[in-house]
Order: structure tokens, then C-alpha cells, then sequence
């Protein structure tokens, strides 16, 4: 669950577990933790049986260590849960895999990393269903195996940058520019990025029709610009995204231009408790892949922190129309490109945090 843009998001994420993780090493100049996630969740959707599964439980071990008074290095490396296709047993993948250096001109790092316009995101709250308006992960999937990543955090802005190595077409080529800064209870980003794939798999996937099975050219590069406000006053949250993107099959110039439009808001209606609610509308239209459509998302739903290490969340959704497919960030779940007519869905979650 995205809460808030703070423009010292990014420098914090490499140690963002600390609160509960256990300490291997705690020396002068040195650290070293383990944490993890064990995430558990309820699924209904419609004219579908019920699902239990283990959402996207993960655990890794992060370092840091001073090599003097303004240069530190740093690395992380963690490992996901998931079922296999059969369900008979659970395996593990590699999430994350980088290392880097963090000095007083900015923090740069290498490897397979979360791409910056997922660091930032936008205004989704939701835990399951939200998160059809960010465009940016159409083919990335908001993560890179060769990534060079650069942050500068500045007094009141942040600069962040990366750049995906193609490695002979066998990764994709992406490159992505973003500013954040905050301002009296106001947080506001802009950037954009592009991704190029010259080797993704054509068929029933993210740029044909959802209702057919048309192939494209596998050369396909999306190109993507947004903008997001949001505003806090007490308890309550409220937060604007704006995207623009144009998913492009280069050899043939068939494309899909979207513009997609996110509003969400959350209230702490207790001291460990959050309610949020979203509404999203993504607008597409080509003249070559017949997929002109409008898809609409809503979703609902409150948290409820026990303590620092563990919470429970309970959310509905709702989507109607026509969507090429979306990555929601709270659940790591990426939804298939689908034709809806007014489905609800529900889900409860729980997690513990160590």
C-alpha cells in the first residue's frame, strides 16, 4: 500500500524493513539485517472459485557499511515465495539482486532492481485492486535484471534517474527521469520513461486485442509521461495522477495511445488503522489493433496494524471495460488483459513482518 510521494522516499527504501528486521551485525560503520514478509490472502472474483494463497511473501538480508565519513556501500538481495503451477509445493525466485554507493553526490546502484516510476508510483492505496492508471509497467513489469539506478536527495527535492542494459536484446532497453519535492502538506512528482523490448512474445498479451488473438510485431517500445499531486490536511490523505503513454510495435507503427486518470484518498480512522478508496479510468485507442476501449476501476477497503510487525486488510473492487493488463504494487499481482462488464472481486490479506 502506497500512502504518501515524501520527497525522501527513495533513500529510504533500501533499508525501509528496518523497523522490524532482525540485526545479524550492528558494528561501528557496519550493518547487516534480515527481513522478510510472510503475506497470506482471500481472493473471490467473479464466476471464479475462492483462492488462498500466499500473495508475494519474500525475505532477504540487506547490508551497509561506511567506508568513511561520506561514502557508504550498500547491497541487497531477496528472495520471493510462490506456489508452483501445480500447487504441490512452494519454490523460491530471486526478487532483488544489487549493490552500490551512497556518497554525498547522490546514491548509485547496480543490478536487478525495482525501476524508478515504481519507487515513485502514483495515487494507488489499494493492497489488491488498484493500480490500472500507471502505465509504466506495460512491458517492464517495474523491474529490471541490469539496472543502473542514480538519487540525489536534495532540502526539499529529489532527482532520480535509471537506465535498463539491453544486453544484446536479451533485456529490455529502458531509460527514466523523475523529480520529486514536497511543499507544505503538498507532495508532487513528474518524469517519464521509455522501454524498449525487441524480443517480447506476440499472441494473446499486453498489446493485441483482449478479445482476439492478433499478432503484433515483437518490437514493441511504451513510452510513458506522468504527473501526480497529493495533499495531506490531518488525518486524511487525498492524491491525483495523471498518465500519458503510447505502446508502440515499431517494424509495423500499429500503437496504443492511453491516457489513464487515478483519484484516491485514505483516512487514519485510528491511530493503527487506515481506510482508502480509489477511482481509475484508463482511455485507449488504436487504429490498427482494434482496441479502442474505456476501462474504469474502483476499489475500497480500511487496514489494521496490531503492531509494528503485523497488520490485516480487508478490500473491494470493481472494473468495468476493456484493459490492457496492470501490475498493482500492494499485492504483486499482474492482471491479464481482460474485457469486463461490472465485475466485483474481494479479498482479505494479513502479513507479518520480521
Amino acid at each position: 500500500m502506497k500512502k504518501t510521494l515524501l520527497a525522501v522516499a527513495i533513500p529510504a527504501i533500501i533499508f525501509s524493513n528496518a523497523a522490524s528486521a532482525v540485526e545479524l551485525l550492528k558494528d561501528e560503520g557496519a550493518m547487516v539485517d534480515f527481513y522478510g514478509q510472510l503475506r497470506t490472502q482471500v481472493e473471490k472474483y467473479e464466476d471464479k472459485d475462492v483462492t488462498l494463497n500466499a500473495g508475494s511473501s519474500r525475505a532477504g538480508v540487506q547490508a551497509q557499511y561506511a567506508l568513511s565519513d561520506t561514502v557508504d556501500v550498500f547491497g541487497k538481495v531477496e528472495f520471493g515465495i510462490a506456489f508452483k503451477e501445480s500447487k504441490d509445493e512452494y519454490n523460491m525466485k530471486n526478487r532483488l539482486h544489487f549493490a552500490g554507493v551512497d556518497t554525498d553526490f547522490g546514491k548509485i546502484s547496480f543490478g536487478r532492481q525495482w525501476v524508478i516510476s515504481d519507487e515513485i508510483y502514483g495515487a494507488d492505496y489499494s493492497y489488491f485492486f488498484g493500480g490500472s492508471g500507471m502505465r509504466y509497467g506495460t512491458l517492464s513489469g517495474a523491474r529490471h535484471d541490469s539496472l543502473i539506478k542514480y538519487t540525489f536527495e536534495g532540502e526539499n527535492f529529489l532527482l532520480a534517474a535509471n537506465y535498463g542494459l539491453a544486453e544484446d536484446d536479451t533485456n529490455q532497453e529502458l531509460s527514466e527521469l523523475y523529480v520529486t519535492t514536497s511543499v507544505g502538506g503538498f507532495n508532487f512528482h513528474i518524469g517519464g520513461g521509455v522501454n524498449r523490448d525487441k524480443s517480447y512474445k506476440v499472441g494473446t498479451d499486453k498489446v493485441t486485442d483482449p478479445a482476439k488473438e492478433t499478432d503484433v510485431n515483437a518490437d514493441l517500445e511504451n513510452t510513458y509521461y506522468e504527473g501526480t499531486v497529493e495533499y495531506t490536511f490531518g488525518p486524511a490523505l487525498i492524491g491525483f495522477t495523471y498518465y500519458n503513454a503510447e505502446l508502440e510495435a515499431k517494424a509495423s507503427g500499429a500503437s496504443i495511445e492511453e491516457d489513464a486518470f487515478s483519484l484516491g484518498a485514505t483516512y487514519s480512522w485510528a491511530d493503527n488503522a487506515t481506510a482508502y478508496a480509489g477511482y481509475e479510468y484508463v482511455e485507449q485507442s488504436s487504429g490498427a489493433l482494434n482496441t479502442d476501449g474505456d476501462g474504469e476501476n474502483f476499489y475500497i477497503g480500511t487496514d489494521y496494524h496490531f503492531n509494528k510487525w503485523s497488520r490485516i486488510y480487508v478490500e473491494y473492487g470493481y472494473k468495468d471495460g476493456t484493459t490492457l493488463g496492470f501490475s498493482n504494487k500492494g499485492s504483486d499481482s499482474t492482471i491479464s488483459p481482460s474485457v469486463s462488464d461490472g465485475e466485483s472481486q474481494y479479498a482479505i490479506g494479513a502479513r507479518v513482518y520480521w
